[in-house]
C-alpha cells in the first residue's frame, strides 16, 4: 500500500462528498486506502458515505474526540507506507498525490510533508509554510510585525516570509489540513498529542518529528484548495483563547526553561492583538450607525432651520422646541433602526438592499408619525425631506468607509457569471451568464467581465481549477463549484465548512428577526386606530396578546416544528402561502431557514393567508 489517506469528517457532508471524489481522482495510478474517521456527525454524513462510497474505510466515534484524537484512531487503521492527514473541506489536484510521494522518494530523511494551500477564493494561505513559533517568532505574528515586514527571514519567521509561495524549501511547521508523514516517522512520534483538542497539535507533531531527527519541507508544486482557511475567524474570542490554551501546552512542553516567562510573553500578545480586532470590530460596525446619527441630525436640524425661517415662519416664529429636543432624534432612531433591520448596513448589503431599506424605513417613519397627536405633527415635508437628508448621509458614510477599507461598493446589477465546461444543453440567461472553458478562462486578459464564475468539477481537471483561481486571485471574484447534488461557494455564507449550517442558526441572524418582531409588534400597538378598520388588521389585533406572552411570533414556518431546522415559536403567518404537497412545504421551510432576510417577514406579514 503506498499511502493511507485519513480525513476526520464532523457535520460536513457536501465538502467531503467534494473531497472524496478529488482524492480518488488523485489515486488512479498509486495504490491508496481512504479512511474516514467520524467524529459523530448529526447531518446524515456516515449513511450518504455508506451508500455512495461503499470502499472506503469508514470508522464512527461515539463522540466528538476532536482533531488529534480521531486523526490517532485512523491512523492505527492504516497500512500505507505513507500516511496523509487531510481536512475534508479541502480539493487536491490529479497529480497532487504522485508528486509528494516523489518529494519522499528524492528526500529520503523527509519526515513531515506541508502542501502550498489557497482558500476559496484563490488566496494564498500562510499556514501552509510556517518555522518554528519560538517565543519571539510568535509574538512578532501576534502583534502584527509580520504583516508589516511580510519578506523579513526575523520578523515574518512565523510564515517563513522569505520563502516564495511557489518555491519547495524546507519548513519546520505544517498544517493539520494537508500534512503527509512517512510511516516511519508517524510510528516514532506517536501521532498527535491527544492534549491538543484544537489547535497546535499540528506544530506539537511537526516539532516532535523534526526532534527525533526527520526533515521537514514544504511543498508548493501541487496547491490544494481549503476553503476553511478562508472563513476561520482568528480575530474572534474563541479562536484566541482556544489558540492561547494550545500554545501554553506547546511551550510548557517543549520549552520547559522559562515556560512561564514565554507563557506571559504570548499571553500578552495575544490579548493586545485580541484587543485590538475586537475594537477594529466593533467600530467597523458601529461607526456607520453613529455617523448617520451625528451628521444625519446635524444636516436636518439645520434644514429646519432653514424651512422655519424662510418658509414656514418668514416673518419671526419658530417651530416648538419639542420638534429638534424629542421629535427628531426619535425619527432618527426609528429611520435608522428600520434600516438596520433591513440589513442596509451590512458588509455584504446591495444597493438594492440600500434603497428598499430607504423605503421601508421611510414609511414606517411616515405611519409613526400619522399615528402621532395633531399637535405633534408640524410637517410632511420636513419628514420626507428629513428621511432624503437622513439617507444621503448614510450613502456617503458607506461610500467614505469603502474607499477608506478599499472595499468594493456593492454592485447595482445582478451577477454576471461564467459557466466554467457546462453542459450546454440546460438554458442560461445569455444577458448575464456566458460559457466559457477551463483553457480559455485561464488565458482571459479582462476576467472582470464576471463577478462569478461556476466550475462543473466533474468535467473539468481539478488541477486547473486550482491554477485558474490563482491566475484569478487579485480580481476579487466569487467561485461555486457546481454538483448534482449540491453547490459549494467561495462567499461567506457557505465556507463555514458546513453548507447545512442554516441562517436562523446564527446569533446575528435571530437576533435581527427577534428584532424585527418587536418592531413590529410596536407598530402594531402604535397603530391600533388604523388596524381595526381592515379584517387583517383585527386578526393581527386579536394575536397581540399571544405576541406580547412570547407564545407566538409574527411569521414562522409553514409546518409544526419541521426537523432538522432552526427552533421557532408557532407564527400568527407562516412565511409562505399553505402548500398542499407535503414535500414542497418542506422544501420551502428549508429555503425559508436557510435564506431568511428581513422582507421575508415583512412581506410575509401584509400578504399571507389569514
Amino acid at each position: 500500500m503506498d499511502l493511507s489517506v485519513i480525513i476526520v469528517s464532523y457535520n460536513v457532508k457536501a465538502y467531503l462528498d467534494q473531497c472524496l471524489n478529488s482524492v480518488i481522482r488523485a489515486s488512479k495510478n498509486i495504490d491508496v486506502e481512504i479512511i474516514i474517521v467520524d467524529n459523530y456527525s448529526k447531518d446524515d454524513s456516515v449513511e450518504y458515505i455508506k451508500s455512495k462510497f461503499p470502499s472506503v474505510h469508514l470508522i464512527q466515534n461515539k463522540s466528538n474526540l476532536g482533531f488529534g484524537s480521531a486523526n490517532n484512531i485512523g491512523a492505527k487503521e492504516a497500512e500505507g507506507n505513507y500516511i496523509l492527514f487531510l481536512n475534508p473541506d479541502t480539493i487536491v489536484g490529479e497529480d497532487n498525490f504522485e508528486l509528494a510521494l516523489k518529494e519522499f522518494r528524492d528526500f529520503p530523511n523527509l519526515g513531515s510533508l506541508g502542501c502550498r494551500m489557497i482558500d476559496g477564493k484563490g488566496n494564498f494561505l500562510p499556514e501552509s509554510k510556517r518555522g518554528f513559533p519560538s517565543p519571539w517568532v510568535a509574538f512578532y505574528r501576534i502583534i502584527g510585525l509580520a504583516k508589516l515586514f511580510p519578506k523579513s527571514k526575523k520578523w515574518a519567521g512565523y510564515y517563513l516570509g522569505n520563502v516564495d509561495e511557489d518555491e519547495n524549501a524546507q519548513s519546520q511547521i505544517h498544517c493539520g489540513a494537508w500534512m503527509m508523514l512517512s510511516k516511519e516517522a508517524l510510528n516514532k512520534s506517536h501521532g498527535f498529542d491527544e492534549a491538543f483538542f484544537m489547535y497546535a497539535e499540528d506544530i506539537d507533531l511537526s516539532y516532535r518529528i523534526m526532534e527525533l531527527g526527520f526533515e521537514n519541507r514544504y511543498f508548493a508544486t501541487s496547491p490544494i484548495i481549503h476553503f476553511k482557511g478562508e472563513s476561520t475567524k482568528h480575530s474572534s474570542w474563541s479562536y484566541v483563547k482556544n489558540f492561547y490554551q494550545s500554545m501554553d501546552i506547546f511551550f510548557k512542553k517543549h520549552l520547559k526553561t522559562n515556560a512561564h516567562s514565554y507563557s506571559f510573553l504570548i499571553r500578552l500578545g495575544i490579548y493586545s492583538k485580541a484587543s485590538s480586532e475586537i475594537i477594529k470590530r466593533y467600530l467597523f460596525t458601529t461607526l456607520p450607525i453613529l455617523l448617520t446619527f451625528i451628521i444625519g441630525f446635524f444636516l436636518a436640524n439645520e434644514f429646519i432651520s432653514f424651512w422655519e425661517s424662510n418658509y414656514r415662519y418668514p416673518n419671526g416664529g419658530h417651530y416648538p422646541s419639542t420638534l429638534r429636543d424629542r421629535l427628531l432624534p426619535a425619527y432618527l432612531t426609528l429611520w435608522v433602526g428600520s434600516m438596520i433591520i433591513n440589513g442596509a448596513y451590512s458588509n455584504k448589503a446591495s444597493i438594492i438592499r440600500y434603497f428598499t431599506g430607504f423605503i421601508t424605513s421611510t414609511s414606517v417613519l411616515l405611519i409613526f408619525y400619522s399615528l402621532l397627536p395633531s399637535d405633534l405633527r408640524f410637517s410632511r415635508i420636513l419628514i420626507l425631506i428629513s428621511c432624503l437628508i437622513f439617507f444621503i448621509t448614510f450613502l456617503l458614510i458607506k461610500f467614505l468607509l469603502n474607499i477608506k477599507s478599499n472595499e468594493r461598493l456593492p454592485r447595482i446589477s445582478q451577477n454576471t457569471v461564467a459557466h466554467v465546461n457546462r453542459d450546454s444543453s440546460e438554458p442560461i440567461n445569455q444577458m448575464t451568464n456566458y460559457d466559457i472553458s477551463i483553457d480559455e478562462l485561464l488565458i482571459q486578459k479582462d476576467p472582470l467581465q464576471f463577478s462569478e464564475i461556476h466550475f462543473y468539477p466533474e468535467k473539468i481537471d481539478l488541477k486547473k481549477i486550482i491554477r485558474a483561481m490563482i491566475f484569478l486571485r487579485k480580481k476579487n471574484l466569487k467561485y461555486r463549484f457546481k454538483y448534482a447534488s449540491w453547490t459549494l461557494g467561495s462567499d461567506d455564507y457557505q465556507t463555514s465548512s458546513d453548507l447545512s449550517i442554516a441562517a436562523l442558526s446564527k446569533l446575528e441572524i435571530k437576533r435581527t428577526k427577534n428584532i424585527l418582531n418587536i418592531l413590529i409588534t410596536f407598530i402594531v400597538i402604535i397603530g391600533i386606530p388604523i388596524f381595526i378598520w381592515s379584517r387583517r388588521g383585527r386578526y393581527v389585533i386579536k394575536s397581540l396578546p399571544e405576541i406580547i406572552l412570547l407564545k407566538k411570533i409574527w411569521v414562522g414556518y409553514i409546518s409544526k416544528k419541521p426537523i432538522g431546522l432552526p427552533s421557532l415559536k408557532d407564527g400568527v403567518f407562516s412565511h409562505s402561502s399553505q402548500l398542499n404537497n407535503s414535500n414542497l412545504i418542506r422544501f420551502a421551510d428549508i429555503r425559508y431557514a436557510h435564506h431568511w432576510r428581513p422582507e421575508f417577514d415583512i412581506y410575509a406579514f401584509f400578504n399571507a393567508p389569514i
